[in-house]
């Protein structure tokens, strides 16, 4: 197997490629590189803009699909407010909807 770096910080997440912070679950996400100088400057554009970030190039090795084998520590991030508001805006309104069909009338018979 080869190696490859990736970023982690002091609460055991980990950088993905879009230089936001993940549990490390979905390993696809993940930043990675064959090159520590390369994870070095992640390490370093992360740690510029929050001067309290404590993180660190670490060597891991991959697997079979080429995805790094990470030791998922930290538990996963929770969503943002306003996806889980939509969320929860759509399933009341189909919730709503049916309720709605549930509770019309019967329709009278003909006499």
């Amino acid at each position: 197997m080869s190696t490859v770096f990736v970023v982690r910080n002091q609460d055991g997440y980990f950088a993905t490629k879009q230089k936001e912070w993940e549990c490390g679950r979905e390993a696809k996400l993940l930043f990675r590189s064959p090159h520590k100088d390369e994870a070095l400057n992640i390490v370093f554009e992360l740690s510029s803009k929050d001067i309290y970030l404590r993180a660190e190039a670490i060597s891991v090795e991959l697997d079979d699909k080429k995805q790094p084998v990470v030791e998922v520590t930290a538990p996963p991030k929770a969503k943002p407010v306003a996806e889980v508001d939509d969320q929860l805006t759509t399933e009341d309104a189909e919730i709503a909807e049916s309720k709605a069909d549930s509770e019309q009338p019967a329709p009278l018979a003909a006499e």
